[in-house]
């Protein structure tokens, strides 16, 4: 299984991304497909490359990866080529992170935003890793996300509310809140046609909703989800949840049909431990956090 580390540089600057996004190809239909790991990122430590509690994940349009390495108390920039970039170290100044869960990359690809749970705020960096900013106000959040329209989403845990928020000035936007049927929402993401997927820990459900806060469905409606703590779609419309109590990626397709699950990558490199979340690259590549197991796994469809 490849490495990219295998020809691992680490530099103190990354240079400006040049290159245009790149948009994913649709392929056939998914139920002849499998998931297969095909590379492993990091390993346990404190040096560039390696993690300690890796939680929150994202990939930016250039596919260059960025892993909140929380127990680290920073944001790790890890670029195709192998390039690894620190960027933050454990305090509580701005540009120093507390316990970082969660990350968001915009979509423009020049500005990332970090939730930080031990100081109960949303930090943004320049992908070069200076701070141009906090936003408070929040209390212990755990989910960031984009939408298509770039307005950014937060999964406020401690408040039991998922807020839109203002990136140039930090103002709420409005969001939705327990009376749309959760309590403690640990995930939020948003689809191409602009409907949210929140993740409940109290439920222990993945709840859909419209553009205008309907709900329509939730994945644990007629089954158990084991300690859901994450869920993002693709190009295509699958549903990618992770479950870290029972260990495992479980993948629905747009209807809430489960697809596929993934919990053992070979008798070698063992079985996913406490999986926390999972994030989708510009060509499709399916990253996960295995966070007891200090260390990224990239998936593929075959």
């Amino acid at each position: 299984m490849p490495d990219r580390f295998d020809f691992l540089e680490i530099g103190d600057e990354p240079p400006k991304p040049q290159l245009k996004p790149s948009t994913p190809e649709v392929e056939g239909r998914w139920r002849n497909l499998h998931l297969k790991a095909v590379e492993i990122i990091g390993e346990p430590g404190v040096s560039g490359g390696q993690f300690s509690l890796p939680t929150g994940i994202a990939v930016d349009p250039w596919g260059t990866l960025y892993v909140t390495d929380s127990n680290n108390h920073r944001i790790q920039r890890i670029t195709t080529g192998g390039d690894v970039y620190c960027i933050g170290k454990a305090g509580t100044a701005i540009g120093e992170m507390w316990s970082p869960q969660a990350v968001a990359i915009h979509p423009a690809g020049e500005f990332f935003f970090v939730a930080e749970q031990g100081m109960s705020r949303v930090q943004c960096f320049r992908f070069t890793g200076q701070s141009r900013g906090v936003m408070n106000g929040f209390k212990n959040p755990a989910g960031l996300a984009f939408d298509p329209e770039g307005r950014l989403w937060v999964a406020d845990t401690g408040n039991g509310r998922v807020v839109r928020v203002n990136i140039q000035n930090g103002q709420f936007l409005g969001g939705l809140d327990e009376k749309a049927g959760f309590r403690r929402p640990t995930s939020v993401t948003c689809d191409r046609k602009m409907r949210l997927y929140i993740v409940d820990l109290v439920s222990q459900n993945v709840i859909c909703y419209d553009a205008q806060g309907k709900r329509l469905f939730g994945l644990a409606d007629h089954r158990r989800l084991a300690r859901p703590t994450c869920c993002v779609t693709d190009i295509e419309g699958r549903i990618y949840v992770v479950e870290q109590e029972a260990n495992r990626l479980h993948v629905f397709d747009p209807q809430g049909n489960s697809l596929e699950t993934f919990e053992r990558l070979s008798s070698r490199m063992g079985d996913l431990r406490s999986p926390t979340a999972v994030a989708i690259g510009p060509k499709g590549e399916i990253y996960l956090s295995d966070t007891q197991n200090h260390r990224i796994v990239r998936l593929a469809w075959e």
